[in-house]
């Protein structure tokens, strides 16, 4: 059995388009979905709704604002074996759960890591990320040691995540990179770069270098500066 968690903040836009992608999925495997509304003000809760005849749909309210609380919460009520994370604004490839849980199954790691696309923002932006993107991940493990597990596109195994510790449900940002650390000191963390979802490109919609330096300035001051209050602006 596997779960799948999306975190969701009034993203009545882009939640349907993430579910369509979990219904047109080719895979074998049982699985089941956990939106964790985060007190949405919009018709997120309305949209998913309509999901629940056609996917095994569980809505779980988190009133508490947060990245890492909405996470934790979704993981917390997980029952798969696997748990698969990913983003309310992402669509996910049909084979995307095939290939990350076979990936998992078939092989020494004790989690999965994916990575991403954007097609929705200008020619340079799209073809600057699409490139840079994975080829980051790499450098990262280079200098680190380990692959982060990206909060759009990762998958573990439930004992492995428990063993970790879970999602801070105190961050509001970074919060899967912050996992990423706990859970690489257990075991490996394997890429897969064959199945990028898509994401929304609105968080480069000012340009695509301001919209990375949100990213590498929160990750500076969370590990090297250990600075908990650290917050991702709303894109929205």
């Amino acid at each position: 059995m596997i779960t799948v968690i999306i975190p969701a903040f009034n993203e009545e836009k882009t939640i349907g388009n993430c579910l369509d992608s979990l219904v047109k999925q080719k895979t074998k495997k049982k699985f089941d979905v956990i939106v964790v509304d985060n007190n949405s003000t919009d018709k997120t809760n309305e949209v998913t709704k309509a999901f629940s005849k056609k996917i095994d749909l569980q809505i779980i309210l988190e009133k508490k604002k947060g990245r890492g609380v909405a996470r934790k919460t979704g993981f917390q009520h997980a029952t798969g074996k696997i748990l698969f994370s990913t983003d309310a604004d992402t669509i996910l490839p049909s084979h995307w759960i095939e290939t990350l849980s076979t990936g998992l199954e078939n092989g020494t790691s004790i989690a999965v890591t994916g990575t991403s696309r954007i097609i929705d923002s200008s020619t340079f932006n799209n073809v600057c990320f699409n490139f840079f993107q994975p080829l980051t991940m790499k450098v990262y493990r280079f200098l680190l040691g380990h692959y982060w597990l990206s909060g759009f596109s990762f998958a573990i195994y439930k004992k492995t995540y428990e063993q970790a510790g879970g999602f801070d449900p105190e961050l509001n940002a970074q919060e899967d990179i912050e996992l990423s650390f706990k859970v690489s000191k257990i075991g490996k963390i394997k890429f897969v770069g064959t199945v990028p979802v898509i994401i929304s490109g609105r968080r480069f919609k000012n340009g695509l270098i301001k919209g990375l330096l949100s990213y590498a300035t929160t990750f500076l001051k969370l590990f090297m500066f250990k600075q908990k209050k650290v917050v991702l602006s709303d894109p929205r």
